[in-house]
């Protein structure tokens, strides 16, 4: 990329013309100061990043890849039609959600705030041409330019601000990247948990059907009376009822999902496959999971970048307290032709203004942003202890219902089908008994969707990852040349 500002003073110089050889050294010795302050807008290297730092939401998906493609087009990973997974569903995400892209282009935008805090100020020309009105001959002129120095002093601490808006805006970026799949694996979940309630309750469907039979020929048998089949045919209605709601509910969790994953129009008559919950990893220490936050978390990591940014802004503060410096040249030709060069200088001292105002307003701000990046570490601490203990509430929970409850809710159903058939126990106990095993099964569902929740809250609250390899908040260096290409382009 070539840079503006040699450009512009190459075209001052051709306008000048006539103006001594002196004056045309100076303009291009000034060029040549403001040359280095170029960078390249490629915002390459900062993209990497930002893919580096979002691996960590899954060991077998390139997010790079992922946002190569049309946000809207299709995606490779899933075709609307197959079984969908919870990878698939989270390569889905990747692409196709906007808030991804809304926030890679923020990234772009910082960089490009970051090559503009890193340029010096355009330099003033004027012209003066006069015209004489006394019918003499000649006519003065006059040509002057102007260049502020105090850049010299400034401009490094806007640049340090804008690198660190940058990398917050990467480490920003990357978390969005880690929050939507959280969502894009709870919504699945939910999927999941919906087909497996909507089986449970086709089962019972059958189930009430068949005792619906059964005490159909009791009462054609005169063995009970009809107000017998009214109780059996009314509980067949409700499971019916039930498997409806299922059905509707099924439709809504799909909707939720595909509409973070970017495909809020597609079809539902896919399937979800998977387990719930998955198995992962997870450690069952305290310490460790405390210590995956401080060191993963990426919004900590963007709250220490708006720590070094203020930090940056009020060292800009303080040179308020320095005198606003420029230099100049002019040249000048009287009307009796007469020709002079004059070195100019401009100096605006803070008196009025001396600065304190500045520096105070940046010292409140940065402890202010001390207190936030407290105030997060503190919230992830406790994000991670909370949904720590959700999880273990609800692991140990479906546990105890899947080994204890169920059989016992299962045996419990065939005996008193058993004993309704030989006329042991009447209606009500056979209704009651599979009325329980119904809410049995309903609830571990519950209280494994309910687990998966936990586990995606816990991942998140630790970084993204339980690896402590990829879950480690990447060091970010910002360079000026972003690229091999943008080093040749850039000047």
């Amino acid at each position: 990329m070539s840079c503006p500002l040699i450009g512009t003073m190459i075209m001052h110089i051709s306008i000048i013309g006539s103006v001594p050889r002196f004056v045309t050294i100076h303009a291009v010795l000034l060029a040549l100061l403001m040359g280095p302050g170029c960078a390249s807008l490629d915002p390459d290297r900062e993209l990497k990043a930002t893919a580096e730092a979002t691996r960590r939401v899954s060991e077998n998906i390139d997010p790079a890849e992922a946002w190569s493609l049309p946000v809207e087009g299709e995606s490779p990973a899933w075709n609307g039609a197959d079984s969908l997974t919870y990878e698939a569903a989270v390569a889905v995400s990747l692409q196709g959600n906007p808030g991804i892209r809304r926030n890679l282009a923020v990234v772009v935008e910082r960089r490009a705030w970051y090559v503009q805090e890193g340029l010096p100020p355009n330099p003033t020309v004027g012209f003066g041409i006069g015209i004489a009105v006394d019918g003499m001959s000649g006519a003065p002129m006059m040509v002057q330019g102007l260049q502020m120095l105090s850049w010299l002093w400034k401009n490094p601490h806007r640049v340090a601000a804008a690198e660190a808006e940058l990398r917050a805006a990467v480490y920003d970026a990357a978390f969005g990247c880690v929050d939507v799949t959280m969502r894009t694996r709870t919504q699945m979940a939910a999927v999941l948990a919906a087909q497996d309630l909507l089986r449970y309750d086709l089962t019972y469907t059958d189930i009430t059907d068949q005792t619906v039979r059964l005490v159909e020929a009791q009462v054609e048998a005169g063995e009970l009376p009809a107000l017998e089949l009214d109780r059996a045919q009314l509980e067949h209605q409700e499971a019916i009822e039930s498997v409806v709601a299922s059905e509707y509910s099924l439709e809504q969790a799909k909707l939720a999902l595909l509409g973070t994953m970017g495909r809020p129009t597609d079809s539902t008559s896919w399937v979800a496959a998977g387990e719930l919950p998955p198995v992962w990893n997870i450690p069952d220490d305290e310490r460790t999971l405390l210590e995956l936050a401080i060191t993963g978390r990426l919004d900590i990591a963007s709250a220490r970048e708006a720590v070094l940014k203020i930090q940056a802004e009020l060292g800009l503060a303080e040179t308020e307290k320095f005198p606003e410096i420029g230099i100049g040249l002019g040249y000048r030709r009287n009307a009796g032709d007469r020709k002079s060069v004059s070195p100019e200088m401009k100096i605006t001292v803070p008196i009025l203004d001396n600065g304190d105002p500045a520096i105070a307003i940046q010292t409140a701000r940065l402890d202010a942003a001390l207190m936030e990046l407290l105030a997060t570490i503190e919230n992830a601490q406790a994000g991670v202890l909370t949904s720590l203990s959700r999880y273990e509430q609800s692991r140990d929970r479906a546990r105890l219902i899947r080994t204890q409850q169920l059989k016992i809710a299962r045996t419990a159903q065939q005996r008193s089908d058993a004993a309704f058939r030989e006329g042991v126990v009447d209606l009500n106990t056979l209704l009651m008994t599979q009325r329980q095993l119904i809410a049995v099964e309903r609830n571990l569902v519950l209280q494994e969707l309910m687990t998966m929740e936990a586990m995606c809250e816990l991942r998140t609250s630790v970084g993204g990852s339980f690896d402590p390899t990829l879950d480690a908040a990447p060091i970010i260096v910002i360079e000026a040349k972003s690229s091999d290409s943008g080093q040749e382009e850039s000047s």
